[in-house]
Parts: structure tokens; C-alpha cells; sequence
């Protein structure tokens, strides 16, 4: 269970589990990032011994956070998916937290994920497409740079982890130029997707769950002041908002204001799956948790 709690009494977790199961609850909104997928095995760089600057020391680049910049992509793909190949582990499988996702699904109170991650893992999870809104892209889809060629995760997933048969850049079958993921670098625009379904979803949304981000990185943070002054907020992450406890967060030192002190708001502070685990053990949902069903990325090789 989450260790920490908001200071408004206001709302609490009683008041979560309660509405979950009276039905109070038909369009659930959620936004998530990198601390949901941590006990994935995507690792945390925040240590000095599993540092980032470590890991990007071999690639000789002008500055370490070019790693992350559409302009030096271009120039030179072959760090970012160097780093790509430490990030992501050969085996991953969605998390508790991931399936609690799905479980609303099935149950037909889930109106949309936004999530920061580009690790595929709502949609291993059983999530379907729609209901998903990629902040910042997604490996689940890669293009040609030149010929505009798609691809899927599966072919990607080989041609990352095969970097001998590439020179460590996956390459077009076509024309043999720069294969990408569709993630949003830093300096490029962020899908039109998510521009779209901003007000429809948050004018609907009767509950928003916050789980695993600090809320640091703009236009993605501004979305949790979109509810209705009157819908529950529930903050779930193991640092309080506005304090970065993400890999991105943490190395470009970003910080922000969060306001989390409305009365409907709660604020637990824990590990994601585990809190997600006690809540469904109030609402008498563990069985059903447990049976969703899951891919892992060895099922799509």
C-alpha cells in the first residue's frame, strides 16, 4: 500500500474504493509515466553506478541530453539506439499497474490512458489502441525516415537487439535508409492525437488517476488542472508532484508547481503496484487482476 497520503482529509482512499464499487465511476481518465514501468525491468539511470552520462560516455556526444533531440537524431541515430538497447530489457512484461488498466477496460469505466511512456506496455497489457493517447509516441509503430515504410514492434524489436546485422541502426528493407520509432523527440511536435481528444476526454472524466509521473514535463502536466473542480484527483507515485523522480526528470534537473490540494485530491505516495495491489484487495478484485492476460515482448518475437 502507498506510504504516503494527502494532507486533505477530504478525500481518501475509502472514498475511491467505495466509488469504484457503487458504480460512481463511467469515464475514468488516467495519465501515467516512467515509475509504472520500472518493475517492468526498464531500468531507473538515476544511480551513479547505472548513471546515464556512464552509459553515453562511448558515443562521443557534443552534449549528453542530444541523446534525446530530433536535430542530433538525424545527424546521427546510432547513440539513441545504443541507449535503447540498455533501457529495454530483451524480456518485458506489463506490470501489476498495467493490468489494473486493463481491468477497468473490461470493465467499461476506462475512457482513455494518457501515458508519457514509449514502451508499448499498455497495449501488451490487453489495452485497445483507442483508448490509449501516446504523449510522447510509442515503439508499438516505426517508419522509413525517407520512404515513409511502416513497420510493427515485432520487426523493430529484432532489428534493435540484432545490431550486428545493422551497424546498431535499424534499416529499410525497401531502401535501406534510417528506420525510426514513432516516439517525439525533444524539438518535435507531439501527435495530433493527443491535441484532440484533450477536451471531450477531461469534460467527460468522472475520476482522473495519476500513476507513476511527477507531472514536471509540459503540455503533459497542465492536463491534470483539466477535471472539473468537483472530480477526485488520485496522485499514486513514490515522489509527491512536481518532484521528478523520472530518468528524464532527473537528468535534465526539471521541476514544476503541482497543485494536488483540492479537496477531492489524494496524494499516495508508494510504489505503483503495490498500491494498485491493495486497492484491489479492498474491492475484492484480486482474482480478477490476477487473470488478465498479458504479452510479453518474447511472445511478439
Amino acid at each position: 500500500m502507498g506510504s504516503g497520503s494527502s494532507k486533505n482529509a477530504s478525500y481518501t482512499e475509502a472514498d475511491l474504493v467505495s466509488g469504484l464499487q457503487e458504480g460512481k465511476f463511467k469515464n475514468i481518465v488516467i495519465m501515467c509515466g516512467a515509475g509504472i514501468s520500472t518493475n517492468a525491468g526498464i531500468p531507473d539511470f538515476r544511480t551513479p553506478s547505472a548513471g546515464l552520462y556512464f552509459k553515453l560516455r562511448k558515443y562521443n556526444l557534443p552534449y549528453p541530453e542530444a541523446v534525446f533531440e530530433g536535430s542530433y537524431f538525424h545527424r546521427n541515430p546510432l547513440p539513441f539506439f545504443g541507449l535503447i538497447r540498455e533501457l529495454f530489457p530483451s524480456t518485458l512484461t506489463p506490470t501489476t499497474t498495467h493490468k489494473f488498466f486493463s481491468l477497468l477496460n473490461q470493465k467499461g469505466i476506462l475512457r482513455r490512458i494518457y501515458t508519457q511512456n514509449i514502451d508499448a506496455l499498455e497495449y501488451l497489457a490487453g489495452v485497445p489502441e483507442d483508448k490509449i493517447v501516446e504523449a510522447h509516441g510509442s515503439f508499438q509503430s516505426s517508419y522509413c525516415t525517407a520512404c515513409k515504410k511502416t513497420y510493427d514492434l515485432k520487426w523493430l524489436k529484432t532489428e534493435i537487439f540484432t545490431p550486428d546485422k545493422n551497424d546498431g541502426v535499424p534499416k529499410c528493407e525497401d531502401c535501406q535508409e534510417v528506420v525510426r520509432p514513432n516516439v517525439v523527440l525533444f524539438g518535435e511536435a507531439l501527435p495530433n492525437r493527443f491535441w484532440v481528444n484533450i477536451t471531450p476526454d477531461f469534460e467527460a472524466c468522472d475520476l482522473l488517476l495519476v500513476f507513476g509521473t511527477s507531472l514536471v514535463v509540459s503540455p503533459f502536466n497542465t492536463l491534470v488542472g483539466k477535471p472539473g473542480s468537483a472530480v477526485p484527483r488520485v496522485y499514486i507515485n513514490m515522489t509527491k508532484p512536481g518532484s521528478s523522480g523520472s530518468m528524464l526528470g532527473w537528468f535534465l534537473n526539471l521541476a514544476a508547481n503541482v497543485d494536488f490540494t483540492r479537496s477531492s485530491d489524494m496524494v499516495m505516495l508508494g510504489d505503483c503496484d503495490q498500491t494498485v495491489q491493495g486497492i484491489c484487495n479492498k474491492l475484492d478484485w484480486k482474482e480478477q487482476l490476477d487473470n488478465v492476460e498479458v504479452n510479453n515482448l518474447e511472445d511478439i518475437s
